[in-house]
């Protein structure tokens, strides 16, 4: 019954955006695009954001006509596709992007797919707009199994015992706090959130506030904008010398997590995004390796791969010291 309402009310906004099912759509929106793909819906794509087709794994959408970067792209290139729709992020591009294409009658869609707390309504939304429903379905229903494996390792897990984490964004010393979908990946692993209380939503720290705090695991997220990282890389010498770089920090050699070697690296393939849940397996099995263990993030990200992208797992997706 629940599911049914939801399923009303999704349809419902969706009608009063004036949005209907697409045949010609345009993908700023590297998430989106993902589940786009997973939904089998590749097809109706005539465009994409130059950074969509950087990914490999996306190799349904290799193909398309690049329209410039997600967050600043050509509103030329993309009327020049006549698509009847785009699909962006929430908050970037800004509001020039309807401003530039609704006088051509091109409609935008601001959806995310990228927090924990919205993934599923989002992927439902994009199933309900592709005609996709069921396999919208069976991706929420995948996602959620390997979520629930966490709820359920975590119940087993005092509250004393939880451990403090520093999660550290893109840019250096640039945390996560309450709400993004960072601090949302943290909560799920069962960490506390060191920065979960302040005031931004991605806040810059400075080095000694994270040593006075003193957090017993640290986890770092890396994109190929900085390392080579992700789908398809084979050498990890990057990662290496960027983690070294970390653990020598000016004064961190006194934090309880590089004594003890746990400091962490992981790509943002699997950092938010439909993938996030593969990122929160590796993050509670590091938070709480006696409780999982057996925990398989590589068999679940394999599978995903397989079944909703149709390509193999091959690349480096974390770095776990050394």
């Amino acid at each position: 019954m629940i599911r049914s309402i939801l399923l009303l009310l999704i349809i419902a906004s969706t009608a009063r955006a004036g949005i209907t099912s697409p045949d010609r759509v345009v993908l700023l929106n590297g998430c989106a695009a993902e589940v786009i793909c997973a939904l089998g819906c590749e097809d109706r794509v005539v465009g994409v954001a130059n950074e969509i087709l950087r990914r490999s794994e996306l190799k349904k959408l290799s193909d398309k006509p690049p329209v410039g970067r997600w967050n600043s792209p050509s509103l030329e290139r993309i009327a020049s596709l006549r698509p009847d729709l785009v699909i962006a992020y929430r908050r970037l591009p800004d509001s020039r992007l309807e401003e530039g294409l609704k006088p051509l009658g091109i409609r935008v869609l601001r959806i995310d797919c990228y927090k924990l707390d919205k993934l599923e309504e989002d992927i439902r939304r994009l199933g309900e707009l592709f005609g996709e429903e069921e396999r919208a379905d069976e991706l929420i229903r995948f996602i959620r199994s390997h979520l629930d494996e966490v709820r359920a390792g975590l119940k087993r897990l005092p509250p004393e015992r939880r451990v403090r984490v520093y999660v550290e964004s893109y840019s250096d010393y640039v945390s996560v706090a309450r709400g993004s979908g960072g601090a949302q990946m943290c909560e799920a692993a069962g960490g506390i959130n060191i920065a979960a209380d302040q005031p931004v939503p991605y806040p810059r720290v400075s080095s000694e506030w994270v040593v006075g705090r003193n957090p017993q695991v640290i986890v770092k997220a890396v994109s190929r904008g900085r390392v080579e990282v992700g789908y398809g890389v084979e050498d990890a010498s990057s990662l290496r010398e960027l983690w070294r770089e970390i653990v020598s920090r000016p004064g961190w050699g006194m934090i309880e997590a590089v004594k003890r070697g746990r400091v962490y690296l992981i790509a943002s393939d699997i950092w938010a995004g439909p993938r996030a849940f593969v990122g929160v397996c590796y993050m509670a099995r590091w938070f709480y390796p006696e409780l999982f263990g057996d925990l398989d993030p590589e068999k679940a990200h394999r599978e995903y791969l397989r079944r909703f992208l149709g390509v193999e797992l091959k690349g480096i997706f974390v770095y776990e010291g050394g």
